[in-house]
């Protein structure tokens, strides 16, 4: 598989891999895509406390808010901890 390709490129090698037309690849491209942006822009606005934990867990799944819940208590841990100076 080539690592360093154009759109373009890319496009023509996944139309050769899969057999599929490039107007199927691309909608697959842009539905994955938009899925990608949406899970990114609810996951910012739950950390920062834009969207209730309730509606985080059904965009997002309970483990995937869990795991959110945990850094974040991970990270003001860390902060206490330096601020104290220890």
């Amino acid at each position: 598989m080539p690592t360093t390709q154009t759109l373009r490129g890319e496009l023509g090698y996944l139309v050769q891999a899969t057999g599929r037309p490039e107007s199927l690849i691309l909608a697959d491209a842009l539905e994955t895509g938009l899925a990608q942006l949406y899970r990114r822009q609810v996951t910012d606005a739950y950390v920062a406390g834009e969207l209730r934990r309730e509606d985080a867990v059904a965009e997002l799944g309970l483990e995937a808010v869990e795991d959110l819940d945990y850094a974040r208590r991970a990270v003001e841990q860390d902060v206490a901890w330096g601020l104290r100076g220890e």
